[in-house]
């Protein structure tokens, strides 16, 4: 099947939350991260968008409880490639996806004739080495810079030490931007990881010093850990995506949060 078929989300209120972080951590039920992309056929971008709102409309009639976000790579090697998501749903609700005949009926008919599927994969939340976790709480920024990484076999756990300083280093250092770390479940060349970074203009990449790279170069057993990265990492590509709200849907807005 082309198109994503959709997982239900079970909603619940932790009544342990402060009431100033309810509403942005109250969305936040589980690490799954699923993503989707599409190619736009030659000269059919603005068809393929009419037919994906008409998709989601679907969604929003038949009051999907999941949010799924939308955004076009604005640079790198896939470029203009459509990429939607859906974050913050535990795995086990795949297995309760609504009407899923339905939707990829509806997929089929408004979405389907207008892009070639580019690929499909799922990811896992990595809690312990990110700084925030905007997408799981329904908080997108205008744009994300993506890096995707591939690693040589059995790195990872390497790898990771290498983010627990990272994420150490990141937390140091005021106004730093919102990194989250994802790792690859299936969809993918592995073992491999996904780096999320919130941004919300050009501006902020004027600031220098806050990628992982240069957050290891500044600390004293620097050689070590630069060692270490570059021993685990076999890839790695970077590309910007711009948030699309109006082709975006979270479950009781008529459209998706302000990017």
């Amino acid at each position: 099947m082309r198109f994503r078929i959709r997982f239900l989300l079970g909603l619940a209120m932790l009544a342990t939350i402060p009431s100033a972080a309810l509403a942005a951590a109250g969305h936040d039920r589980g690490d799954a991260a699923h993503l989707f992309g599409y190619y736009p056929e030659q000269g059919q971008a603005a068809r393929f968008d009419e037919g994906y709102r008409r998709h989601l409309a679907w969604h929003r009639d038949r009051r999907d409880p999941l949010p799924w976000y939308g955004w076009y790579v604005a640079s790198g090697d896939r470029t203009g490639m459509f990429i939607d998501g859906s974050f913050g749903a535990p795995f086990a609700a795949f297995d309760q996806r609504v009407d899923p005949a339905g939707d990829a009926a509806d997929a089929t008919r408004n979405v389907a004739p207008f892009a070639k599927a580019a690929f499909r994969a799922s990811y896992r939340l990595r809690r312990e080495f990110s700084t925030g976790f905007p997408l799981e709480r329904w908080q997108p920024t205008r744009s994300v810079q993506v890096f995707r990484y591939t690693l040589h076999p059995g790195a990872a756990r390497r790898f990771e030490a290498v983010l627990r300083t990272v994420r150490e280093l990141l937390m140091q250092r005021d106004g730093a931007p919102v990194h989250t770390w994802y790792e690859l479940v299936s969809g993918g060349p592995s073992p491999g990881y996904l780096l999320m970074v919130a941004r919300d203009d050009w501006r902020s990449y004027d600031r220098d010093g806050d990628d992982v790279e240069t957050l290891l170069a500044a600390v004293p057993d620097a050689r070590r850990l630069l060692d270490e990265y570059a021993a685990s990492v076999a890839t790695v590509a970077s590309e910007s995506w711009s948030y699309r709200e109006d082709l975006s849907y979270f479950p009781g807005c008529d459209r998706g949060p302000a990017g």
